[in-house]
């Protein structure tokens, strides 16, 4: 119940955050130096004080929108992590070609200081709530990928007989596995053997009413 009202609240709280002016550049202010004080401090080290100073506002502006350091954590994480859908995405003509495009796009993301410190405070277990949010962006980016095969299924590129969520969760799983697991260097030609092996052999085994 505390997890639902909190997520009540945060959702009142950033109703309005896209508006214009001066509270929306205060909003994107305190939201971008909060970012960055989690990729260089990470979440435990975090102080709302820093965020303020670093954000040029004065600590009660950030306090009256964000009452504690986890609801401005968790406002950061999901602006700079927000939902896309797969009909949003540039579409290269082919399934192969979103796929690649997806993964060369998200590994360049990692690289990023910013999009590091995210995602260790995600992987931190330190909040329940941050838990919750982390939980959920993986859905949100399971179905997105789901949504890039089920595009690929619809343009003909696989039997409609596929089960896009499966395909998409093995092409995922190496490549995930690899970088935030095992912390490797994934190169492009990698993600390309893993997406051709996996399309290749999916084609073939549904043709043959496998």
């Amino acid at each position: 119940m505390e997890l639902e009202a909190s997520k009540d609240n945060r959702e009142r709280r950033t109703t309005g955050t896209q508006q214009r002016g001066r509270a929306a550049r205060v909003v994107n202010a305190v939201l971008k130096a909060a970012a960055e004080e989690l990729a260089d401090v990470g979440y435990t080290a975090l102080r709302v004080d820093d965020v303020a100073r670093r954000a040029g506002v004065n600590k009660t502006t950030v306090y009256r929108r964000w009452p504690t350091k986890t609801d401005l954590v968790y406002d950061t994480i999901h602006s700079h992590m927000s939902e896309r859908s797969a009909e949003s995405f540039p579409d290269t003509g082919t399934l192969r070609g979103d796929l690649l495009a997806y993964f060369e796009t998200l590994l360049k993301s990692m690289q990023r200081p910013l999009y590091r410190g995210i995602l260790l405070t995600l992987n931190s277990h330190v909040d329940p709530a941050l838990d919750v949010l982390a939980k959920k962006l993986r859905g949100e980016n399971r179905q997105f990928r789901t949504g890039l095969v089920q595009r690929g299924i619809e343009r003909g590129e696989l039997p409609r007989t596929v089960d896009a969520e499966l395909v998409a969760d093995l092409v995922s799983s190496p490549i995930l596995l690899s970088v935030l697991h095992h912390g490797e260097a994934v190169s492009s030609s990698y993600i390309q053997a893993v997406i051709d092996t996996v399309l290749t052999g999916t084609a073939a085994n549904a043709y043959r009413g496998g």
